[in-house]
């Protein structure tokens, strides 16, 4: 396969870009304008235009939780190189982008969320069943279906 023989970063690149690449199609698909950084040097994605409402846009890649069934888990860091090459974790701010298009490629499910409503540095999604969870725990997850495009665009 062609990504084994990569080095970590330039896999992470190439799945950010296949990630990307879905999540503008899936928004097109909606009749959603997708505007993008001329030199990805910017730090959003995309900026979609909603009616005419434009919203800074982070896309993700969110993985099955290694310890929770039926749960995926994405977080919100970047990895920046510093003039030395070392890499640092850096996080947003509400100044540079206004929400986030997680797409879960094993659930074949993108999620949207709006900044404000995130954990700075990851979040889970459950895939259950809100009855599986007692009334008490449902307050505390965040349930994919409340978050799916065709629920919140």
């Amino acid at each position: 396969m062609y990504l084994q023989g990569m080095n970590r970063g330039r896999r992470h690149q190439q799945r950010g870009k296949e990630t990307e690449a879905t999540v503008t199609s899936e928004l097109i698909e909606r009749g959603i304008s997708v505007l993008t950084p001329a030199f990805g040097n910017e730090r959003y994605d995309m900026v979609i235009d909603r009616e005419g409402n434009l919203e800074r846009v982070q896309v993700k890649t969110a993985y099955d939780h290694n310890r929770k069934s039926q749960t995926v888990v994405v977080e919100f860091d970047t990895t920046v190189y510093q003039s030395s090459g070392m890499p640092q974790k850096t996080y947003y701010t509400a100044d540079e982008i206004d929400s986030y298009l997680i797409h879960c490629p094993n659930r074949e499910t993108t999620l949207y969320v709006r900044f404000q409503e995130t954990a700075k540095t990851q979040m889970n999604f459950s895939f259950r069943e809100k009855t599986a969870y007692n009334d008490h725990n449902q307050k505390a997850v965040n349930f994919a279906v409340d978050y799916t495009l065709d629920a919140r665009l």
